[in-house]
């Protein structure tokens, strides 16, 4: 992993819990019950505000907001309004969890926390 380029402690507080929140955002489904189904573009939606919402936040601090995160929080909000918009009946859940897992193993590689 590369060096860490001199990170404050709230800054890697809040990569990490920006984390967790895209974990927990395909962990609490399992949790409903057995009769509830939620729409296909409820996982992708919540994926994009996590992502677009800690990006926001970090570049208002002034932080480092590494490239993938954008480029998956649009990628969530596109797919998100193919999914509400132009094909309702479409899983994207395993493209979404894929795309999440990209973000979170690039910011392991990349030493964003």
């Amino acid at each position: 992993m590369a060096k860490n380029r001199g990170k404050s402690r709230a800054e890697a507080r809040v990569e990490r819990l920006t984390w967790a929140l895209l974990v927990l955002v395909f962990v609490l489904p399992q949790f409903l019950p057995a009769e509830t189904t939620l729409p296909f573009f409820v996982v992708p939606l919540l994926c994009a505000l996590v992502m677009v919402g800690s990006g926001f936040f970090q570049f208002s601090r002034g932080w480092q907001v590494s490239p993938f995160l954008w480029i998956g929080g649009v990628l969530m909000a596109v797919m998100t309004g193919y999914s509400l918009f132009m094909n309702p009946n479409l899983d994207l859940n395993g493209f979404a969890l894929l795309l999440t897992f990209i973000v979170i193993l690039m910011g392991v590689i990349l030493d964003e926390t």
